[in-house]
């Protein structure tokens, strides 16, 4: 599968996170800006703004683990397939606002059978800048990196992003978070021959939070348009879901629907 769960992991983690534990101890950011926090009252908070579809460099709080399963159908994206499923296990460690954030994750590629393939990804993350409601991250990233299986046959791969997080004053007092992402990734972009060959380019997408629980993102390749929802679940600590469906116009012939779900702790 050319999707890598932790992509979907990682989003869902940060959507249940949110952005306020950036600034972890209570620690002042660069430039002597307040740290990051969630408004005082839950009523005039949304959702942490995802992005489904494209490498975010915002990174989660230092000591997260996370494991998520993904089912994607069809697999590959060949509508003859039948659906499949991934599973991730990751941390992540390190304070991108005094230092760097690391993540690394192992990505085992489809459930039947269970472990034949996968691979493993590593991501660093910085916090370039921040200001009143605004950060900005920067992050470079490896994936398919020590595969075994059939991932064997693909080539590591390599992605670069910058994200920026602005929070929005709305007349009612809500504070209207969005993030936008930009990057490019060695394997980024899939060729709309129907072939489904992953090649270089560049990436684009914008997420925003709707609702307290809920976010909804669009992104871009050069080939393809992505459309996502991310959802935290407020009963169950730490669990969130995410829905999304990539290349929502088929471009590449190779659309596929991904649902995630995730637990962070």
């Amino acid at each position: 599968m050319y999707r890598h769960v932790s992509t979907i992991a990682l989003a869902v983690a940060l959507g249940v996170f949110g952005l306020s534990a950036q600034a972890q101890d209570g620690a002042s950011v660069t430039g002597g800006a307040a740290p990051l926090q969630a408004q005082p009252s839950p009523s005039a908070s949304l959702a942490f703004p995802s992005v489904f579809g494209a490498t975010s460099a915002v990174s989660a709080p230092n000591g997260t683990a996370f494991a998520a399963l993904s089912y994607v159908t069809p697999r590959g994206g060949v509508k003859s397939s039948d659906d499949d499923g991934d599973l991730s296990l990751g941390y992540a460690f390190g304070n991108p606002v005094s230092g760097v954030s690391a993540q690394v994750a192992i990505n085992v590629l489809g459930l039947d059978p269970f472990g034949d393939a996968g691979s493993v990804s590593l991501s660093l993350s910085r916090m370039l800048r921040a200001g009143g409601s605004s950060a900005t991250f920067a992050s470079v990233g490896a994936g398919n990196v020590l595969p075994w299986g059939v991932a064997r046959r693909g080539d590591t791969t390599y992605v670069a992003a910058v994200s920026h997080i602005q929070a929005y004053q709305l007349a009612n007092g809500v504070e209207l978070p969005v993030q936008y992402t930009f990057g490019y990734g060695s394997a980024s972009t899939l060729s709309d021959d129907g072939r489904g060959r992953a090649g270089p380019g560049a990436f684009f997408g914008v997420g925003m939070g709707l609702t307290q629980n809920l976010s909804g993102s669009i992104s871009f390749t050069e080939t393809q348009v992505n459309m996502g929802l991310s959802l935290s679940i407020p009963q169950l600590a730490g669990a969130g879901l995410s829905l999304g469906v990539y290349d929502v116009t088929d471009n590449t012939n190779r659309q596929q629907v991904a649902l995630g779900l995730s637990l962070a702790f």
